[in-house]
């Protein structure tokens, strides 16, 4: 057998190995990433339930591998909070009212609810003001002091 054949059937059996462990690697790689997406995907189904909209959206362009969207919904979003937007704040309300009105529906619920309101309720009435004290009536006048003699 020639020495140049040995070395280029070695090199091939070598660059095998070498695809095959790398393939397993990538393989793997992208099974973990997968599992990533899926539980993004779930995360964002939850939250859509839950009554948010500006999140499952992110959540949504990672799951498609949409990154350039990504980044542009992150950079309005960012642009949102930076403003003073009433736009979170209504999304969070809303969001807290379909929470509430979910909890309600549970007698579980209603019970917490009412543990939650009793545990921070306020003071049945406020204490009284206090009086501010009774004027002093003036008294005699001061004599004034005596003059001071120069030497």
């Amino acid at each position: 057998m020639n020495l140049v054949l040995l070395v280029w059937v070695l090199a091939v059996a070598v660059a095998l190995l070498l695809g095959y462990e790398v393939g397993k690697w990538l393989f793997g790689t992208n099974q973990k990433l997968q599992a990533k997406k899926r539980a993004a995907q779930t995360v964002a189904t939850k939250l859509r339930k839950k009554g948010l909209k500006l999140l499952p959206q992110l959540l949504d362009d990672f799951v498609v591998g949409d990154i350039s969207d990504f980044l542009a919904r992150l950079q309005d979003m960012a642009k949102l909070v930076e403003a003073g937007n009433d736009a979170i704040d209504k999304e969070l309300d809303e969001t807290f009212e379909a929470v509430l009105d979910a909890k309600l529906t549970t007698a579980e619920g209603a019970a917490l609810i009412s543990a939650k309101l009793a545990a921070h309720s306020l003071p049945a009435a406020p204490p009284p003001p206090v009086a501010p004290p009774a004027p002093v009536a003036p008294s005699a006048p001061v004599p004034a002091a005596p003059p001071v003699q120069k030497l």
